[in-house]
């Protein structure tokens, strides 16, 4: 009797590149990733939830902060982050949140990001204005990517409509290719440090 393996669910660190040559934003880091660690010690991510983390934020970020000609960040480094308290435990390490840190809140209430944090950089006055005027424009295009579009009317096993429904929800699907993996997020905020 062959036993079957469950890999272990895990969280990781993947890396992206910009793959423009302009701009200054060369790497972003995203910690936090769902993935999994197979039987032979390699850790991976599905290639569905990289996309969605790519498409959703890592190049939504690349584009804007070529569009920004006072934006001169070079690395982020991005964790994927719950505001809900009773989920206190993190398998991955995060930093602590204080006062200093700049808070933008999602304009949207539909948004399933609510929050972006970004880690204080010590700037004062002219300076930091300056900064936080930037991370607001780059990060502020993030939260409408996070909209779930309506929900399909449910099927009901023998209604005659069950063939124009299901034609529906699969147009629903196609619409939004990410919208199961944003119903089921479990952060609803990023924490991201600029360096």
């Amino acid at each position: 009797m062959t036993q079957s393996y469950e890999p272990e669910k895990i969280f990781l660190e993947i890396g992206f590149r910009s793959p423009e040559s302009e701009g200054s934003l060369r790497t972003i880091e995203l910690l936090g990733v769902p993935g999994e660690k197979l039987p032979n010690g390699e850790c991976v991510v599905n290639q569905k939830v990289q996309r969605f983390f790519d498409d959703l934020i890592v190049r939504r970020i690349f584009y804007q902060s070529r569009q920004l000609p006072d934006c001169n960040f070079e690395y982020l480094k991005i964790w994927l982050y719950s505001t809900d308290t009773s989920n206190e435990r993190y398998e991955y390490a995060v930093p602590q949140l204080d006062s200093r840190d700049l808070e933008i809140s999602s304009n949207n209430p539909l948004s399933k990001l609510e929050k972006i944090y970004v880690l204080d950089n010590g700037l004062t006055n002219a300076e930091y204005q300056r900064w936080k005027k930037t991370a607001e424009q780059l990060f502020n295009p993030l939260f409408p990517k996070f909209i779930l579009p309506p929900e399909p009317p449910s099927i009901e096993a023998k209604s005659i409509f069950s063939p124009l429904l299901k034609f529906v929800e699969n147009i629903h699907d196609n619409l939004d290719s990410y919208s199961n993996l944003k119903r089921n997020l479990f952060f609803n905020a990023l924490i991201i440090q600029i360096d």
